[in-house]
């Protein structure tokens, strides 16, 4: 076998049964899932280069979150000195996967997708680090000593950004601004 056959083979058996973690949480990073797609990419090509340090390592998991999360950091240091506004990519991409579903009749699934719009237009204004900070904690349900792992900040810093954010994603929600719907003009030709 190969050199290459071998790292190929070794890859696939140390970070593929870790893909679901990481693409969830780049997901909820981002709110994007070009962008988390290609954040993890990122992390596999980290993953690939350091296949020799990755098999020793006991946490392998942990290792690859902390490393999807600097990736997300550095993309976003980059993005903020960029002169360049990035475009916003639609509301398609802003929704997970699971916010609908069938089970709730027609008035409740036009509340519920409403709600949740709310929430991903709150979640916008507030940062993507806070958003994604909160997104471990809350939804991936991540403990403050993974987020601190995961993230090497202490973790006296993580409860205090996670109070902020949500102080102030509650301040966001209860804004009557924010709860009016979003109107867009689909064709301003006639």
């Amino acid at each position: 076998m190969s050199k290459r056959t071998s790292d190929k083979a070794r890859f696939a058996a140390l970070v593929q049964p870790h893909f679901d973690a990481l693409y969830g949480a780049a997901r909820r990073l981002t709110l994007s899932p070009s962008d988390a797609e290609d954040l993890v990419q990122d992390v596999c090509l980290k993953a690939l280069e350091s296949i020799d340090e990755l098999q020793a390592m006991e946490f392998r998991r942990a290792w690859l979150l902390k490393v999807l999360y600097h990736k997300f950091v550095d993309r976003q240091r980059a993005k903020a000195r960029s002169p360049v506004d990035q475009a916003v990519t639609g509301a398609d991409s802003f929704g997970p996967e699971g916010m609908t579903g069938n089970e709730f009749g027609p008035d409740e699934q036009v509340d519920r997708d409403a709600h949740a719009a709310r929430i991903m237009r709150a979640m916008s204004i507030l940062g993507e680090q806070e958003c994604g900070l909160l997104a471990l904690r809350d939804i991936e349900e991540y403990s403050l000593e993974e987020l601190q792992e995961v993230t090497g900040l202490p973790k006296g810093t993580i409860k205090s950004r996670l109070h902020r954010t949500r102080s102030r994603l509650g301040r966001l929600l209860s804004n009557k601004e924010l709860q009016k719907p979003l109107l867009r003009i689909v064709d301003s030709e006639k």
